[in-house]
């Protein structure tokens, strides 16, 4: 039941039993005092009822006092490292877990997911699972068990007293029973408006420059602190839900005590109640309704804790990219058969429809069209960045739906039109791409990518940290850097998502004559805004609303005077104009 609860591994099951099965133990050793205490009690009451009390040794008392406190520290501390030990290990193992599944989801998750969602759940989710069982799943399990040990021993010594005693306590379960409902769905709402905020200050993190240098900085601000508040005001009131459910659940358990003073005080007059049992339960009501507050106060965070589960499970059991481990194509030729997608569940709002052309190894073949057409979206669906909603990707006759993607990726070098880098050195960024290169080996593809001058340049040259994401460098040098990688990768297939529309003319040329050397036997997709850079392509293919409008050779396609003839002749313009 555990195990499942709070999606605990077998090992993390296994010690959280056992934590629990101490912490029982430990409840029920309380027991000993309070034994110890209804024979001193029952020895002194001796006398009233004309009989002769045993003598009773201070020494002995202070012995097993002393035992009893020492028993009670080694299994506080057995179940100390048991409990925390456990949720520490568990913390850290639900975390890789996630990281790994994360890095396995498709692309199409994320799209469907907010970046300060999904680190909520890693960071925030994951702490708040931890602190549950820490601090709370041993005891309140053991608080039960030994409750109930406590109950089933009570009812045979009384057990019109013992249900006295316990009716208010179901009482108070049933309350908090029903009122979970309404308090998991209030803590669900607040989780919704907390991400919001989370997702505002990570836009203002992102976008400051923008709006530092706009008029809406102080509206985009205001509306954050406006949202802050509402999730400020909400948290209160979620807060005062769980919290008067749980305080009135406590207060009506609290009647169980008079319950049991004035039902036992009739059982009495009645002749039906011994005077010293009434004694051992009025000493054990001034004690159990302490743990029972306990477990009322710490249900609450399981039901914090089961929310921050439900939402760590939902990235655990999103169905990932499956595929074979082995990848063995005939050649690289990348063939698109009738190939549709769409981002959305929609076939009507297909991205790319019916896609039909073959990119051929040791050939340049360039995507062109007006933003938004797809032609990076069908570059990607042949690395498997997302599956095709119809038709086909095949890698030398494999269908790449087929091939698990981390496999299918150790083919491809890619360069983004969004580069990426890494807060470290930037021979570990160009490293990236080959991670058992050799340091000669990166100095290499950094000068075949026209960026060993810059880093030479550098501080610390190669072993200079570049900030977050490269900050500290301008955007050509980041995309060099990025160009470095995938060179170093040297991958038989080449995706170029506008690899030089940062780069100055000059350097644009250099890059394409590194390029030039790259795909030689290699399958290569470019794609490309300025059409001056693919005038050598070996195959252009134009699209139009996300449909092949056109395929040929840059000749071929200026002859026909169509979309492709009419975007080159507006740019050689418009080049014009600037000149």
């Amino acid at each position: 039941m555990l195990k499942k609860y709070f999606a605990l591994s077998d090992k993390g099951a296994r010690d959280m039993n056992k934590a629990i099965i101490i912490a029982t133990v430990g409840n029920l050793f309380l027991i000993v005092p309070l034994g110890l205490s209804f024979f001193v009690l029952r020895e002194l009451l001796k006398p009233l009822a004309g009989g002769k009390g045993e003598a009773l040794t201070p020494w002995l008392f202070i012995a097993i006092s002393v035992l009893i406190v020492v028993v009670m520290f080694l299994l506080e501390k057995l179940k100390y490292r048991k409990t925390y030990n456990t949720c520490y290990e568990e913390s850290a193992h639900v975390r890789i877990t996630l990281a790994e599944k994360i890095r396995k989801l498709p692309l199409s998750y994320f799209g469907k997911k907010d970046l300060s969602d999904l680190t909520s759940t890693i960071l925030n989710d994951v702490t708040t699972i931890e602190h549950a069982i820490s601090h709370a799943a041993a005891d309140l399990f053991g608080a039960v068990a030994s409750i109930v040990v406590s109950a089933v021993l009570l009812s045979f010594l009384e057990w019109r007293m013992t249900i006295a005693l316990f009716t208010f306590a179901l009482v108070g379960f049933i309350i908090v029973f029903f009122a979970r409902i309404i308090i998991k769905k209030s803590l669900k709402r607040v989780m919704v408006i907390k991400l919001s905020v989370y997702s505002l200050i990570q836009q203002l993190l992102e976008n400051i420059k923008v709006l530092k240098s706009s008029d809406k900085k102080d509206d985009y601000v205001q509306h954050t602190k406006d949202r802050i508040d509402y999730f400020t005001k909400e948290s209160v009131k979620a807060e005062f839900l769980s919290g008067s459910a749980m305080i009135g659940a406590i207060i009506i358990i609290r009647f169980g005590f008079p319950l049991v003073i004035a039902y036992g005080g009739v059982l009495i007059a009645r002749g039906e109640l011994a005077l010293f049992t009434y004694l051992v339960f009025l000493l054990i009501a001034g004690r159990i309704f302490e743990p029972l507050t306990s477990i009322f106060m710490m249900i609450v965070e399981f039901f914090i804790a089961r929310t921050a589960i439900e939402r760590q499970q939902e990235i655990i059991n999103y169905p990932t990219q499956a595929g074979s481990e082995s990848f063995a194509p005939n050649g690289y030729d990348i063939h698109y058969d009738a190939v549709s997608f769409s981002y959305v569940d929609d076939a009507e709002r297909d991205t790319v429809h019916d896609i039909s052309f073959t990119a051929q190894q040791g050939e340049i073949t360039a995507l062109v069209g007006h933003s938004g057409c797809g032609k990076s979206t069908i570059a990607r669906l042949a690395a498997r960045f997302w599956d095709v909603s119809q038709g086909t990707v095949r890698v030398g006759g494999v269908d790449v739906s087929t091939v698990d993607p981390e496999t299918l990726l150790t083919a491809f070098s890619i360069v983004f039109q969004d580069v990426v880098l890494f807060n470290d050195t930037v021979y570990n960024n160009i490293l990236v791409g080959k991670q058992n290169a050799s340091r000669d080996e990166v100095m290499n593809a950094a000068k075949a990518a026209q960026c060993h001058e810059f880093i030479e340049s550098l501080p610390n040259g190669y072993d200079t940290v570049i900030g977050e994401n490269g900050y500290t460098l301008s955007g050509g040098e980041r995309q060099r850097l990025s160009i470095a990688r995938a060179l170093l990768k040297d991958a038989p297939i080449i995706l170029l998502d506008e690899a030089t529309a940062a780069l100055d003319p000059e350097n644009e040329t250099l890059i394409q004559e590194a390029l030039s050397t790259l795909v030689k036997n290699k399958t290569v997709i470019v794609i490309a805004h300025r059409l001056r850079t693919i005038e050598q392509a070996d195959k252009i293919v134009v699209l139009k609303e996300g449909a092949i409008e056109d395929i040929g050779t840059h000749d071929e396609l200026m002859k026909k005077a169509g979309s492709y003839a009419t975007m080159y002749r507006l740019q050689k313009e418009s080049e014009s104009w600037s000149a």
